[in-house]
């Protein structure tokens, strides 16, 4: 989210304010505090514009990167993570679409991932489907090759077969403007509903299979949203679906090597830094600071590389920002709850796929769990099982 545009900033210098409750003229809110100003160690350089980015993971990494190589002055805000959270809550499989990051690390030199993976889905009632590693299957018309390749365990023909209408309403979804306005007020449930998906199908399988993509209940999910996943990630190619895993942390494999060669070429990292606040220039109306606790940092452009909660929290905390209509119509999304456990198992434990999607014992919430001792390098040769759960619970 860009919060700020290319303008020259005032002129770099400290101030101590006291605490003002009129948000009419310039909406800062203002502590009786003195703070350090960040422009280019205290002189500003007009030739060189200045982004500070708040977050630390993809997004703000991501932006980083591309600024940096530009030619901008980057800061980067961290979240008192250290720059990526060690345990690797977020994105954890690379799906086959995921050009732009098989791009990076190649860039980079980086070899962090593991082979494509085959993977497995599960109910109450045991193993459900079988995902292939479908790239390395001979070739069929998109969806043709997801459809016949996937292995079915327990669910009928005819209960397979009532998916098959919903493929009229992806061929229709092109992803414009007219299609989402068509699909968006329409939640997913309803959808599926709608083009007989039977019972057992929803279930069994295709319930808890969007929900963990979607991370949401499909009763509160816009069909558009799962239609334009399902086409990004299951029916354009054949091989969309299929997936590698970082082989150890995403933070110690990717994130700092790339940070160590971002630094190397001027941008610079700041970790802990709370963001409570921002100022803007009144005579251009765009932001030109970002202020911390005890800190300021003069930008020409400020990046919210942050999560939806984390927007909602700066928005009703921030004098500048709750003044503005476009901040505040983001109190209105919702957020979902992500639990992520890690459990060490006294024993070897055999587990036939490494990568494993289930659904739960109600609608509330679907989950995934790994065999870390085949996907990390560093948990290969233990004696030990390691396993990761993720679940992803009903929308706040």
């Amino acid at each position: 989210m860009l919060l700020g545009c290319c303008r020259f900033p005032l002129t770099s210098y400290v101030f101590a304010n006291t605490r003002c409750r009129d948000k009419s003229r310039s909406g800062l809110s203002r502590k009786a505090a003195t703070r350090q100003i960040h422009a280019n160690n205290g002189e500003y350089n007009n030739n060189e514009k200045k982004v500070v980015i708040v977050g630390s993971g993809w997004a703000g990494l991501g932006a980083a990167y591309h600024l940096c190589n530009q030619g901008f002055d980057v800061t980067v805000l961290g979240d008192g993570y250290d720059f990526g959270d060690p345990d690797d809550v977020g994105i954890h499989g690379f799906w086959y679409p995921y050009k732009n990051i098989f791009s990076l690390v190649d860039e980079l030199g980086m070899k962090p991932f593991t082979n494509w993976l085959q993977s497995a889905q599960y109910s109450k009632e045991g193993l459900e489907v079988e995902f292939p590693v479908l790239q390395d299957r001979p070739q069929l018309p998109a969806p043709l090759g997801t459809l016949f390749y996937t292995q079915f365990n327990r669910l009928p023909l005819a209960d397979r077969l009532t998916s098959v209408p919903l493929m009229a309403a992806v061929i229709d979804f092109d992803n414009t403007d007219m299609a989402w306005r068509k699909y968006d007020s329409v939640t997913t449930r309803e959808l599926l509903k709608q083009s007989g998906f039977s019972e057992r199908l929803y279930q069994d399988v295709f319930g808890s299979l969007l929900q963990v993509g979607l991370c949401a209940p499909l009763e509160q999910c816009s069909a558009a949203a799962a239609l334009g996943m399902l086409q990004f990630m299951a029916i354009s190619h054949q091989g969309d679906l299929d997936m590698v895993w970082c082989r150890g942390s995403v933070k110690e494999r990717i994130f700092n090597p790339w940070i160590e060669l971002m630094s190397s070429k001027g941008c610079q990292f700041v970790d802990s830094k709370k963001v409570i606040d921002f100022s803007f220039d009144e005579e251009t109306g765009c932001i030109s600071d970002v202020v911390c606790d005890n800190e300021t940092y003069k930008a020409d452009a400020v990046i919210l590389a942050v999560g939806i909660s984390t927007v909602q929290e700066l928005t009703k905390n921030s004098a500048a920002l709750n003044t503005r209509e476009e901040f505040l119509k983001v109190l209105n999304l919702a957020a979902s709850d992500l639990v992520s456990t890690k459990l060490w198992l006294d024993k070897k434990i055999k587990i036939p796929f490494a990568r494993n999607v289930c659904s739960s014992f109600d609608d509330s919430s679907g989950w995934t769990f790994f065999n870390l001792n085949e996907l990390f390098d560093e948990h290969r040769n233990s004696p030990v099982t390691i396993v990761q759960a993720d679940f992803v619970s009903i929308m706040l």
